[in-house]
């Protein structure tokens, strides 16, 4: 066996002792790799008083650059927060924004009616999905999907309505889009 393996195995078993309930793997998006390291940075909600109080400890929020009245897309994630579990929930967004329709929503309402680029829509994205942690760590319920009004639906359901009401077009994506040729010049 590769020690590669081993290290996979161990984190496993440690992970499983730590959270017998599994309930963070329930959330979309946190699959068997990020789920140990969201544990590990995070430990457990009790110490957090509360989602404010966890989503400020992961730092979701994009830099801002404003110069005579124009916004600046595609800055970097400030500086504040744990590298860390910045990277395993937006690795968690993207995925997440794929599967739930609520996070589905909360990203295509951001790209069409805010204007806001991809990195900012993942942001909001991963900023509720700290907040569904959050919940879950506390409660020690698993994360269930629903539709809008709040009726249980299975992951074709979800996906199905994702693909129908939530789909940001490409010509959207385009436009929020930066040439960084034109922005080194």
């Amino acid at each position: 066996m590769l020690a590669r393996d081993q290290l996979t195995l161990k984190i496993e078993a440690i992970y499983c002792e730590l959270q017998p309930e599994d309930v963070l793997r329930t959330i979309p998006g946190i699959g068997r790799h990020l789920a140990p390291v969201l544990l590990g940075v995070l430990h457990c909600a009790d110490r957090f008083q509360s989602e404010r109080h966890i989503r400020g400890f992961c730092g979701l929020f994009p830099r801002r650059s404003d110069s005579g009245g124009t916004e600046r897309p595609g800055q970097k994630i400030t500086q504040g927060g744990n590298d860390r579990i910045k990277r395993a929930l937006m690795l968690a967004a993207d995925a997440a924004r794929k599967i739930d329709p609520d996070l589905a929503e909360v990203y295509c309402k951001m790209m069409t009616h805010r204007s806001h680029h991809h990195k900012q829509a993942l942001c909001a994205v991963a900023n509720r999905l700290v907040s569904r942690i959050f919940h879950v760590l506390r409660t020690g319920k698993p994360y269930i999907l629903r539709d809008r009004d709040g009726r249980e639906i299975s992951l074709a359901v979800a996906k199905a309505l994702i693909t129908e009401r939530y789909t940001v077009s490409e010509s959207i994506r385009a436009t929020r889009r930066v040439n960084r040729v034109s922005i080194a010049a």
